[in-house]
């Protein structure tokens, strides 16, 4: 009986012991590097494309998130120290350039990665069984022109944002969206209660997306009948 109550109590230690090493075990998932690294493995195994286009969307965005806010915490640092040097006071600058930010996760992510991925898929399967002779290929023949094409990507990138921003705040879009959503939303209940209910009713969940979306065709008449009679309002 000693024996077994002494193998009972030790189990039962074991048990205590690995609930205190296995973090689920209290509600919560800390998995180690290792694990989110084996994770990060399969999903490039499972989907490749998008996950290094997800990754150079990461990856691109925190580059320029850093390199922008060293560079003008460098310059907000000479500043201050210039106005020292004057005997006058200079108050921290310190920003992160949003648009450039934005500019280079997009190019990253919709850009550079699916051509740096399929041009890679490319090499390892038809290029040069040496990889130096890879290398050489990949640095003298490919990678000039897509730095030619990533500046002149960044620059529209910017130049578009920055625009956006501009038309955005001078347009007063916020405002004039809730005036003409609050407007046409009694209207849409007289539509899409019907087409909803009688695709759910009808037809099967596949189809769900497709049949909407012809509905949506009628919806985005009525809405551009709606833009133009005033658009003709506010002309005359």
């Amino acid at each position: 009986m000693n024996r077994i109550r002494r193998a009972e109590s030790n189990s039962d230690i074991a048990d205590e012991d690995d609930r205190r090493q296995d973090p689920r075990s209290d509600g919560l998932t800390i998995l180690p590097p290792s694990e989110w690294l084996n994770r990060y493995n399969q999903l490039l195994d499972r989907y490749p494309l998008r996950t290094k286009m997800c990754t150079s969307f990461v990856v691109s965005a925190f580059g320029s998130a850093l390199g922008s806010y060293l560079s003008n915490a460098a310059k907000d640092d000479r500043e201050k120290s210039r106005g020292e040097h004057r005997g006058g006071m200079c108050k921290a600058k310190t920003k992160i350039n949003w648009v450039d930010v934005i500019a280079f996760a997009i190019h990253g992510g919709l850009i550079n990665a699916p051509i740096a991925h399929c041009w890679y898929e490319w090499l390892s399967v038809n290029g040069p069984s040496s990889n130096t002779a890879s290398v050489l290929v990949d640095q003298l023949v490919v990678q000039p022109p897509l730095l030619a094409l990533m500046f002149v990507c960044l620059d529209v990138l910017r130049a578009s944002i920055r625009a956006a921003l501009h038309e955005f705040r001078e347009a007063d879009v916020i405002s004039k969206s809730v005036t003409n959503a609050l407007q046409v939303v009694p209207n849409s209940w007289r539509f899409w209660p019907f087409a909803v209910y009688f695709t759910f009713k009808y037809l099967k969940k596949k189809h769900y997306t497709v049949a909407l979306n012809l509905c949506s065709v009628a919806w985005t008449v009525y809405l551009s009948r709606g833009a133009r009679g005033g658009g003709s309002n506010d002309d005359s």
